[in-house]
């Protein structure tokens, strides 16, 4: 999971916000999908989201099936990871893709809203309804959107902390470490929530990538180099290249803005 959350720092700015995003209608699923099971045929292809079209492969499967069984917890959770996926494929090209960003809010979040409400409890369905919470937040400048979001996370990182590697300390931190101080947020607890998330996950680059960014912050540059430099000599996942290139080249920006 990769949200910067940038926006966050503009929540006091006055702005409108956009209208509610509407969904669009989504493409029929095909015979062989309809066929298909959905959780393992969409956990293989939101695993390979990196490659040609799997992502909307994963969304298309997971709309149909859904659809044939609005109660399954299952599905729904699964469904709101892969729209979760897919807008962090986004991330980058926020201003080129503002329609889709836009759409895919609007189709995932009733999946999103769908799988807390069958599964409050479960610590999976909890983080990724946090994670499509936060590219809400993100679209919104919601800062009530946010710490619906953390409170989430807070409940996942107790119940299912191993979670997409360590993912529910992993983005606490990233919520903690980006939100203004005057609404909660702390560079220090956001430095222990990426700590906890490495004790889960050692090797998951992007918490060292974040980590780094979170030291550099806070002007310990020692601890800054050494995760940032550990980022740039990663090597990246199978079937993950895009994402752990995209983290090598920010440690290497931010390496040199420490350096200078």
């Amino acid at each position: 999971m990769k949200q910067s959350l940038a926006l966050l720092l503009l929540l006091m700015a006055a702005c409108a916000a956009d209208p509610e995003p509407a969904p669009e209608a989504t493409a029929e699923a095909s015979s062989e999908e309809q066929k298909a099971d959905p959780l393992k045929k969409g956990r293989e292809l939101i695993d390979q989201r990196e490659s040609g079209d799997s992502i909307d492969r994963a969304l298309r499967l997971l709309d149909w099936h859904a659809k044939q069984k609005p109660e399954s917890a299952e599905i729904r959770t699964l469904t709101t990871e892969a729209y979760s996926r897919a807008l962090d494929l986004l991330e980058d090209r926020k201003s080129q893709e503002k329609a889709r960003i836009k759409s895919l809010l609007g189709r995932g979040k009733p999946h999103a809203e769908a799988a807390i409400k069958l599964a409050p409890s479960k610590g999976e369905t909890q983080y990724w309804r946090a994670c499509f919470l936060l590219h809400q937040a993100d679209y919104d400048q919601s800062l009530g959107e946010a710490k619906e979001a953390l409170a989430l996370l807070e409940k996942a990182e107790a119940s299912a902390p191993k979670t997409d590697d360590g993912g529910p300390s992993r983005m606490k931190g990233r919520v903690l470490h980006e939100m203004p101080g005057l609404f909660g947020g702390s560079l220090a607890k956001a430095v222990a929530s990426y700590k906890k998330s490495l004790d889960v996950a050692p090797n998951f680059v992007t918490t060292h990538l974040w980590l780094g960014e979170a030291y550099a912050d806070g002007k310990r540059s020692d601890l800054a180099r050494h995760e940032l430099e550990g980022v740039v000599a990663s090597t990246s996942r199978p079937g993950h290249d895009k994402e752990d290139t995209a983290d090598r080249k920010k440690a290497e920006e931010r390496l040199k803005s420490i350096k200078k």
